[in-house]
């Protein structure tokens, strides 16, 4: 906010990762995880940006100072990365290997805002990319 510069936050969801443990058990899944955290880890390269787990198959990822543009390219390429992976999840109606959804939300802080807001923003933003269909990303403020 004492810069005037805009922070994204990505909630990124693991499609069908319950048909992932189910058919290939737990351990796989924890590998899975694993995998997915040391990808986007390698998305979180400045100072201001932060990747973490975030509950369950869900991973949050901050990007500090980058507007929604950018922001959309960063994921956009986290995705392909994800996809490239070939973790297979052959149970998957999206596609038989695992693929992610991502809710996107970009704000230009100010004291007055909370945290509370931009994460409200892009788990309503993820739920859309869900419901729209799984393995997309869905943009927002």
């Amino acid at each position: 906010a004492r810069r005037g510069a805009p922070v994204s936050l990505a909630l990124i969801d693991i499609d069908h990762f319950k048909l992932l443990n189910d058919t290939y058990g737990h351990q796989a899944g924890d590998e899975c995880l694993q995998r997915i955290g040391a990808v986007l880890d390698r998305f979180a390269r400045r100072p201001g940006d932060l990747c973490a787990r975030y509950g369950g198959e869900e991973f949050a990822l901050v990007l500090g100072g980058t507007a929604s543009e950018a922001a959309c390219e960063i994921v956009e390429a986290l995705m392909e990365e994800i996809r490239a992976l070939g973790i297979p999840n052959a149970r998957s109606p999206t596609r038989p290997t695992v693929t992610v959804s991502v809710g996107l939300a970009t704000r230009h802080p100010m004291p007055q805002d909370s945290e509370a807001a931009l994460v409200g923003a892009a788990d309503a933003l993820l739920y859309a990319a869900k419901e729209g269909g799984r393995d997309r990303l869905a943009v927002g403020g």
